[in-house]
């Protein structure tokens, strides 16, 4: 995914619109919350608890986490930034693009710390943003299960005319195609976004004039908003007005030092979960190479004893009785004919023809009904 970033862009996408890289990178990153967080509350809290409660939160977790509490919050930053969660910690912002005239203006005057009035989202493309980032990744996991669900069931199962079945056939046949058709389409707006000939990354954004830009700039001109003249004129307030004013003052700054804490809790959160994530690799790496290299420690070796005739015994297979051909070894250290090991473990419940040991390498596989060699035999290259 790295070579996103130098991919070549317009001179308007150069100073007013981000790179594809930090675009996909943050919907990466939007996508791995959830999986991580279900993954962390399952491993080390419902997976020690199990109970009715714990059961409930992780069958429900894509109604509490994914929909309510993903929506409050994604809401809350729409409202107030222009912006989702993960796109603010990438520095990135949408706005509206309908006037073309204030979009050239913002590209050329990309350092201005005030956003402009004419390129902040109205109430639909708000609504437009919340249903894209929060409503339909919902639905969209919620048919692809029933998707799933009702195609394998449609092989097993006769087709009856209902109104049941017509919401099967929409699931199965419809939905498919059209969520490929969609697919197409958001694919081809990314690729309109790469010759920088808009700055939309989907076709959804594309139609209700949303794009994308680097900066994330306040939506009025300072921190507080404008007071009127009156309340510039009013006399300071006294006694319970101004315990009233204080305390509220005192709440916009918990406010503020809430979103600062969250700001930084969450990148220190996914670098974390990205230490957390390579420390399980090596380790479950390094417990699978001590396995291997210790495979083969405390095993007898072949025996290669001579008879008194001087005859060697260490070259006659021990379940045939003849010269060794196509030779392996077994785990007990003892070496055989390849298919002669074969037929002899599957037919002996895995055991060794020689020790009568029963091998680990050999399983009795159920639904065969009969045993299974693993890892109990090592082919030799002589």
């Amino acid at each position: 995914m790295s070579f996103y970033s130098n991919l070549p862009t317009s001179e308007v996408s150069s100073s007013l619109y981000p790179t594809i890289f930090e675009i996909v990178s943050s919907q990466e990153i939007d996508a791995l919350l959830p999986a991580s967080v279900r993954y962390i509350l399952t491993n080390y809290w419902i997976a020690r608890h199990p109970n009715k409660i714990t059961l409930a939160i992780n069958n429900y977790f894509q109604e509490w986490f994914q929909v309510l509490l993903k929506g409050i919050v994604e809401w809350h930053h729409i409202k107030e930034y222009n912006s989702t969660f993960v796109d603010r910690f990438y520095g990135l912002q949408r706005f509206n693009c309908s006037n073309e005239v204030l979009v050239r203006k913002q590209a050329k005057n990309n350092n201005t710390k005030v956003w402009p009035p004419g390129l902040q989202f109205t109430k639909g493309q708000k609504r437009v943003v919340f249903i894209q980032k929060v409503i339909v990744p919902y639905l969209k996991d919620r048919l692809d299960e029933l998707e799933s669900k009702w195609v394998a069931q449609s092989t097993f199962q006769e087709q009856r005319n209902d109104k049941r079945n017509l919401i099967r056939r929409f699931v199965t046949h419809v939905y498919p195609v059209f969520k490929k058709s969609w697919y197409l389409l958001d694919l081809f707006t990314k690729l309109l976004f790469l010759a920088g000939r808009i700055g939309s990354v989907s076709f959804l954004e594309y139609l209700f004039k949303i794009e994308y830009t680097r900066a994330v700039l306040p939506l009025s001109g300072g921190d507080a908003r404008p007071k009127s003249v009156s309340q510039a004129n009013r006399p300071q307030r006294q006694n319970l007005y101004a315990l009233v004013s204080r305390f509220q003052r005192i709440l916009a700054n918990v406010g503020n030092t809430s979103a600062y804490l969250g700001s930084q809790f969450f990148p220190a959160f996914i670098f974390m979960l990205r230490v957390y994530q390579w420390w399980t690799t090596q380790d479950l790496g390094a417990k699978l190479q001590r396995k291997l290299n210790d495979i083969d420690k405390d095993i007898p070796r072949t025996n290669n004893k001579t008879d008194g005739k001087g005859k060697s015994t260490g070259t006659d297979c021990p379940i045939c009785h003849q010269r060794i051909q196509n030779a392996c070894v077994l785990e007990t250290g003892y070496a055989a004919c390849y298919p002669c090991a074969l037929d002899h473990l599957t037919n002996n419940e895995g055991k060794c023809p020689v020790t009568g040991k029963k091998l680990l390498g050999c399983t009795y596989d159920k639904e065969l009904q009969k045993w299974k060699v693993v890892t109990g035999v090592r082919k030799l290259l002589i």
